[in-house]
């Protein structure tokens, strides 16, 4: 998710308007109701290649992954105004929006909450090229975001579980010294707790053999990420799409989880 290589972000709480605050109280209200039932699949995007998508796709990509890390959290959620998920979005809906219209599809942002940056294919075939596995909530961790924008991305369903280079968002706060964000970064109960770490690593790796030996090729790993399934932690089911293929469907049920949310 960072925007540069340096993969130092800056340092600020970054900008927030009233219409943000807005946005962010119709999705508590909705999360706490219970009428938002956000992705019951979560959706993993495994490509980390910009080549290998639409450019408007990308555009809208690196609009997120920028304003991530310059900490511009208005231009994160008028995001909604534009649909970034979708190519053909219509960007006349930026004026005279009704914050109500746009929080009610916050319920499509499941799968772009947690998507990384996009680097080209010259990028990932560099030598020693490391990928740094930051979502906007990792992004917000390391920004020092305030405890409103913190608690409106985790009710986007931004992953609390994900690791990126650095470790999950509560491990980069942890480190950087803001302990007021770190009980909102904190995981959710485990889903999986008769897993131990060590059993998970052993599945994961099964896994990735599994995909790549199934896939025939078509999973790439010098451009794609596989599905982290230490995920299933936080949520019931995820599914991984592979270009040229159906994909992978995984749920923490299968695997020995509890059910419900």
């Amino acid at each position: 998710m960072q925007a540069s290589s340096s993969g130092i972000p800056p340092t600020s709480a970054g900008s927030k308007s009233a219409d943000t605050s807005e946005i962010i109280a119709i999705i508590h209200k909705k999360a706490s109701s219970g009428r938002r039932r956000m992705d019951p699949t979560r959706e993993w995007d495994c490509n980390d290649c910009e080549d290998e998508f639409y450019p408007q796709h990308v555009k809208e990509r690196n609009r997120w992954s920028g304003a991530a890390y310059r900490g511009d959290w208005d231009e994160i959620f008028s995001v909604f105004l534009s649909r970034p998920w979708s190519i053909t979005a219509p960007r006349s809906r930026l004026t005279n929006w009704n914050p109500q219209i746009v929080a009610e599809e916050s319920t499509m942002m499941g799968r772009f909450a947690n998507s990384r940056r996009l680097y080209t294919k010259k990028e990932l075939h560099m030598k020693n090229h490391r990928r740094s596995g930051y979502t906007v909530l990792h992004q917000a961790a390391y920004c020092n975001a305030s405890e409103e924008i913190i608690g409106g991305l985790v009710a986007l369903g931004c992953y609390r579980r994900l690791a990126s280079k650095d470790g999950r968002p509560v491990d980069i706060a942890r480190a950087r010294g803001f302990t007021n964000l770190i009980p909102l970064l904190e995981p959710p109960p485990d889903r999986l707790p008769n897993i131990s770490d060590e059993q998970m690593e052993k599945i994961q790796t099964h896994l990735n053999e599994v995909v790549k030996e199934e896939s025939r090729n078509l999973f790439k790993p010098e451009t794609m990420t596989m599905i982290d399934l230490k995920i299933l932690r936080e949520v019931e089911k995820i599914w991984m799409p592979v270009p040229g293929m159906y994909g992978v469907s995984i749920s923490s049920v299968v695997l020995g989880g509890t059910t419900g949310r």
